[in-house]
């Protein structure tokens, strides 16, 4: 993030989810560091569906893994299933465990972003600021509601046009190979094949 980056949260309204005190603790005094003062706090995904059936947040940080109903299958719910007008709020996934199948869930599910354990003051503002800047479409489908994840061989998504990662190429290096594949020649790469022994 820019150092000269400034955002004000003083009026942004959060809601917390996780099912560890301490973590949870540890979230919102980090939120209130950062200038949010408007803060909710849950302990499991069933008590946050509940609240956010009765108000709208601007801002929703839940963890991954908790037990009975995941923080994926919370997001999954308020972008299907929650109340329209807060089906499109920012939405951060916080976890221990980030192998690539906790990441694929998340994008999945239709969280913004995923965010490591232990939490850091400087990447969940980073975090929210990437959230507050971007520019992508929101994406409601039959099999998918949230942000659009298609980048093609564009290159970073344009809020990020250094990359997110020191091992983003830039934009301009990639180039088309050649013709897209059509979806017979696709279907074919797929299809299960007979083999003979």
């Amino acid at each position: 993030m820019n150092p000269s980056a400034k955002i004000n949260l003083e009026f942004a309204s959060a809601l917390t989810v996780d099912d560890n005190p301490q973590a949870l603790d540890l979230l919102c005094t980090i939120l209130a560091a950062l200038g949010i003062k408007d803060i909710t706090r849950c302990t499991s995904a069933a008590e946050a569906m509940d609240v956010y059936q009765r108000r709208r947040f601007d801002l929703v940080i839940t963890d991954g893994q908790m037990p009975e109903m995941d923080g994926y299958e919370l997001v999954q719910w308020i972008r299907r299933t929650g109340p329209p007008e807060g089906r499109h709020a920012p939405v951060l996934v916080f976890t221990a465990h980030s192998r690539r199948t906790q990441v694929m869930r998340a994008r999945d599910c239709g969280a913004n972003f995923i965010v490591s354990k232990p939490l850091s003051p400087k990447i969940l503002l980073e975090r929210i600021y990437w959230v507050a800047k971007a520019t992508r479409m929101f994406i409601e489908c039959d099999t998918y509601v949230g942000p659009d994840r298609r980048f093609k061989m564009q290159g970073p998504p344009a809020e990020f046009p250094d990359g997110r990662r020191r091992d983003d190429v830039a934009g301009d290096v990639k180039t088309v190979a050649g013709e897209n594949m059509s979806q017979e020649e696709l279907s074919a790469m797929i299809a299960p094949q007979k083999v003979s022994l």
